[in-house]
């Protein structure tokens, strides 16, 4: 007996519903796992270069936020919004309120740094659930988990992920804004047009990378959906977006064109020089292919693979007679633009380009998709493989085998590096050793600092001097400020350089290599170049502490005698 035929749309309707609840209850759950994973090993990942701006400017926004609470008129002032939004006013605001105000909140049960770092491991998990949502959108459940777990696996990515910085959260953003375009493509409503704006403008006020989010958005519609009103789209988001941007940031709100100046030229021809280690020179900045090269060489080479694979499937679907298949190849080919946009962004000579893979950590969130569906497309294959053979039980332990293979080679090696995941190379250019060999950054960011704390906590005397490379002492001031180091210690500063902490009483003390009684050598190869000072030190002393992996050294610790 069958149902009756008025039956079979309602039977439908909730088939779909079930399948969207089951979906919405996977992202939840990923999105909580991830949580939890980067809750649960933050802390052994190293306080990094730009944390400690980020942090000194996120708690003086929230006091800002608390002064406009009480005294609104008073907080609108000019010296007022001087005092408290010049700090870190090179960049964008919005991560740091964020920060701040979850910092806020979390301090009270929370030691200062995780409680700084939560803010962004949230919005990370938040995404996390997103990239799952969008992956599924198209190509089933097990796409979607296979691309979050690309994601969080990807070394470098799940490093960055732990941070009070802002490259992961401008990857959010960037990947945040497409998923909304592409989950209301379909919707005419103009207010759609508004919303994909606000949120355009929210990551223009996050980080500049969002910049090249509409323009990507325009090639994908000309090129798969050329209709009328996402063209529309595009244009009433980048009008309300940019009126968004400025109202997020109040230190635009006074002296408004001669800032939006000083930022843009900052963030083209005003920035301080940065080398980059490439190939055993240190360039500024590096030639066109030095974002596509290090995407290869610190992707895991399984997850390149099947992201790689994921661009073939798309090449086919778009030619296919499917609409279904037509459909899967546009998505594809958004992806495949997200991964494209960051890193063609960073061959112009423009700008600078620096710190390997952190300025085009967007292109991470859609190399996951394009590995999520391209596993997907693998999977099928080998399925029809197995039923060929005639073995349809064999089917779903060899793609699960088939899976691990890929990603269990680099979950090793990362297990191996970790938490140094900063010095992570795929197999690609044959690890970390690979890697140094031909000339790429053994380490950078400070990272390796913290594995010297308890010798330095531990030997030290009273008042003595600790060294770092030229401008890292912000690093170790943060330490001693979050109560990891030792009070008494004193750290050096280089000719000219000041402390960010001075308002809390850390000055730092004036004083050279030659002078110091510790002093931390991290290897990174831009530095050694630009302070040639460093390895003529080194030379012919002894480490009392050295931290490597593979054979290879990322710190080392001296101490000299007195």
């Amino acid at each position: 007996m069958t149902a009756p035929s008025s039956a079979v749309p309602q039977i439908h309707t909730l088939d779909r519903a079930h399948t969207r609840l089951r979906h919405a209850v996977a992202a939840v759950a990923l999105a909580t796992l991830s949580l939890l994973l980067l809750l649960t090993t933050e802390p052994q990942i190293g306080l990094t270069w730009d944390e400690p701006a980020y942090i000194v400017a996120a708690r003086a926004y929230v006091g800002w936020f608390e002064r406009l609470a009480v005294d609104p008129g008073g907080a609108l002032q000019p010296d007022v919004i001087r005092r408290f939004w010049e700090a870190n006013h090179e960049h964008p605001p919005l991560d740091k309120i964020w920060s701040g105000m979850v910092w806020q909140f979390a301090r009270h049960f929370l030691d200062d740094l995780p409680a700084h770092r939560l803010g962004n491991i949230l919005l990370t998990a938040i995404a996390v659930g997103v990239l799952y949502g969008t992956v599924t959108s198209g190509f089933g459940g097990w796409a979607g988990v296979a691309a979050v777990v690309a994601l969080i696996t990807m070394p470098r990515f799940f490093f960055h992920a732990h941070l009070a910085a802002l490259d992961v959260l401008a990857a959010v953003a960037f990947f945040l804004v497409t998923a909304l375009f592409w989950h209301t493509r379909r919707r005419r409503s103009v207010a759609w047009d508004v919303a994909l704006g606000v949120a355009w403008g929210a990551a223009l006020a996050t980080k500049i990378n969002a910049l090249f989010v509409l323009p990507l958005l325009l090639v994908w519609i000309l090129a798969f959906a050329r209709r009328g009103f996402l063209i529309r789209r595009v244009i009433v988001a980048g009008v309300i977006g940019l009126p968004t941007f400025i109202a997020l940031w109040p230190w635009l709100y006074h002296d408004t064109l001669a800032r939006l100046i000083a930022y843009i030229r900052f963030i083209t021809v005003d920035h301080w020089k940065i080398a980059q280690w490439y190939f055993g020179e240190a360039l500024m900045p590096p030639p066109w292919h030095f974002p596509f090269v290090m995407l290869v060489a610190v992707t895991p080479l399984g997850i390149t693979f099947l992201a790689l694979a994921g661009v073939g499937r798309g090449i086919v679907a778009i030619r296919s007679d499917s609409s279904m298949q037509r459909e899967q190849g546009a998505q594809i080919a958004l992806w495949t633009l997200g991964a494209l946009v960051p890193l063609l962004a960073l061959t112009t000579g423009r700008t600078m380009v620096y710190d390997n893979e952190r300025l085009f950590m967007p292109a991470f969130f859609f190399v996951a998709a394009l590995a999520g569906s391209g596993l997907d497309a693998v999977g099928r294959r080998l399925r029809r493989w197995f039923e060929w053979r005639k073995w349809p039980h064999l089917a779903t332990p060899g793609v699960a085998l088939a899976g691990a293979l890929l990603f269990l080679p680099h979950l090793v090696i990362a297990a191996q590096m970790y938490p140094h995941l900063l010095s992570y190379y795929s197999e690609t250019v044959g690890g970390l050793r690979g890697a140094t060999r031909i000339g790429l950054e053994t380490t950078y960011w400070c990272e390796t600092y913290a594995v010297a704390l308890p010798y330095i906590n531990a030997r030290a005397a009273p008042g003595a001097v600790v060294w770092v490379e030229d401008w890292s002492h912000d690093v170790l001031l943060t330490y001693q400020f979050l109560g990891r180091l030792r009070p008494d210690v004193r750290v050096a500063l280089a000719p000219g350089a000041g402390s960010l902490f001075s308002r809390y009483g850390l000055e730092g003390t004036p004083a050279d290599i030659a002078d110091a009684d510790y002093v931390i050598v991290a290897y990174r190869q831009t530095g050694f170049a630009v302070h040639a000072k460093i390895e003529r030190w080194i030379v012919g002393r002894q480490p009392v502490l050295r931290l490597e992996r593979f054979g290879v050294p990322l710190m080392e610790l001296y101490e000299q005698e007195r």
